[in-house]
């Protein structure tokens, strides 16, 4: 840990927040760094035939720049490569399955450190209650195996995501109504902190860290794994229905959502919707489409969606599937178009979290998304998300005992912008369209943002609270376990409240 007077320097230097432009790394990193890394641990150079498929994003846009990415097989490999980098005054930057799309991450220039490999470390405890989970695994992978042994739990909604990361941004999850957030799940990390130290972190072992950890962790320190609580699969089946509505019609359906907001409905019931261009159904803008996504057999969800049925869409589909199949069924699979990592996409996503909908609001961002939407093919892929959690089991949590800081927000809108890379005029207009998007739709002066759906430029309290207490206590856990600011790329804590370009 640092020492409290280099944590007071420290603290003056990053209340500028500027990380500082670094050289490439020493010529003799190779030598020097390989006899400190376990056997199978990997140090890849710009010129490897490796370092395309190493250094690939799912989000082009916001690229970090590495000038080597060592390619961890063992928590020592972690806690010796951000040694070496201090050593050396390096930046490093540790990473998983890429989808971080916080544009300060295009300012990163020094060595990336990939989890990618502690991918296979996943055993579930004799007791049946928790099983430990590598900091390198997809929740796919981490769903497969529980599922094959009768267990479940909540993991990202996209199965090509990682199954620990987003967890210390809070973690959003289809059993959120019936478990929790992802956050909440976590018994225990083991955390390498900036200096390199392996700590050990849960309700008793540095416990102020284990509050940050769960809501704001990627600013403390690398998890290379987790103890993670798991649940016997009562109920195997999910259902979901699909009302597709022309745009005309946004008003009335989302009056009709507000009052099935009541936070009195099925803990098992989740309210989703997503506009896009769909010319079978409109050929001048993009649908409307809501549905609902259910934890039981497709008979029951039929008795509480009655009303919605009296909607009278211009579409309609339904499905009912085991729960492997559940993300798949709604285009989130790791193979399928929202997962693509092909080294060529760019990616804009925002998230704004709100508790119920401003129809208003709602209305002035579905026109800001038309517009270009329609006359911008380059855009015509890009969607936007409205998911609707149900969160009795959220909000059961106290709201206090974590650094999660929207257990009160039921909704959270996500515009997701695509398009191929290379084109800079192309880029701009898209950083525009988002903003647009993210101001008509935040409605309150008091914007909120779920920190893994971030751009970078929100409010730090937006991502972290508006109660003064949360950021201090944020601002505290910042200069004791990483005064220098080498967690500082990705959603970061400022001592000053402020981070690059807020809106």
């Amino acid at each position: 840990m640092w020492s409290s007077s280099l944590a007071i320097l420290a603290f003056v230097l990053l209340s500028s927040f500027t990380v500082a432009a670094y050289t490439a790394i020493p010529s003799d990193i190779l030598s020097e760094l390989t006899p400190r890394l376990s056997p199978t641990a990997k140090i890849l150079l710009p010129s490897s035939s490796l370092w395309p498929s190493a250094s690939k994003r799912w989000n082009e846009l916001s690229r970090p720049s590495y000038s080597a990415i060592i390619q961890v097989a063992e928590e020592r490999d972690i806690a010796e490569s951000v040694k070496y980098a201090n050593q050396h005054q390096i930046p490093f930057f540790a990473f998983s399955q890429t989808h971080g799309s916080d544009y300060g991450l295009g300012r990163f220039h020094g060595i990336g450190i990939s989890l990618s490999s502690l991918n296979r470390k996943i055993d579930l405890d004799k007791s049946g209650r928790w099983a430990t989970i590598g900091g390198g695994m997809k929740s796919k992978d981490v769903l497969d195996y529980l599922w094959k042994r009768g267990k479940q739990t909540g993991t990202g909604g996209c199965g090509c995501v990682g199954a620990v990361s987003p967890a210390l941004g809070g973690g959003h999850n289809w059993f959120q109504g019936q478990y929790g957030l992802m956050a909440d799940q976590v018994l225990e990390l083991r955390v390498v902190l900036a200096d390199g130290e392996v700590v050990v972190v849960n309700d008793k072992k540095h416990k102020e860290l284990f509050w940050g950890m769960r809501g704001a962790g990627h600013n403390f320190g690398i998890v290379s794994e987790m103890k993670y609580r798991v649940y016997d699969v009562k109920e195997p089946k999910w259902s979901i229905e699909t009302f597709t509505f022309k745009s005309e019609r946004l008003e009335e359906i989302y009056k009709y959502a507000n009052k099935k907001l009541d936070g009195k409905g099925d803990p098992r019931l989740l309210m989703w919707g997503t506009w896009f261009f769909n010319p079978a159904v409109d050929a001048e803008k993009p649908i409307v489409q809501f549905q609902w996504i259910y934890n039981g057999p497709f008979s029951e969800l039929k008795k509480l969606s009655k009303d919605t049925h009296d909607l009278k869409p211009d579409a309609y589909s339904s499905a009912e599937v085991d729960y492997p199949e559940l993300s798949p069924s709604l285009g989130y699979a790791a193979d399928q178009y929202a997962c693509q990592t092909d080294g060529q996409g760019n990616r804009l996503l925002r998230g704004i979290d709100v508790d119920q909908y401003d129809v208003k609001s709602l209305r002035k961002w579905y026109d800001a998304f038309a517009a270009t939407l329609m006359t911008e093919p380059a855009f015509q892929t890009s969607f936007c998300i409205l998911e609707g959690y149900s969160t009795q089991a959220v909000q059961a949590v106290p709201d206090k005992s974590t650094a999660f800081a929207l257990r009160g927000e039921r909704l959270l809108f996500a515009p997701a912008i695509f398009w191929q890379k290379g084109n800079a005029t192309l880029d701009e207009k898209a950083k525009k369209w988002s903003r647009e998007m993210y101001l008509a739709a935040s409605g309150s002066s008091k914007k909120k943002t779920y920190v893994n759906y971030a751009h970078g430029d929100e409010p730090v309290q937006a991502l972290y609270g508006y109660e003064p207490w949360r950021l201090k206590k944020l601002k505290q856990l910042k200069q004791k376990y990483d005064p220098f600011g080498h967690f500082a790329f990705f959603n970061p804590v400022s001592p000053i409240g402020k981070r690059h370009g807020d809106i």
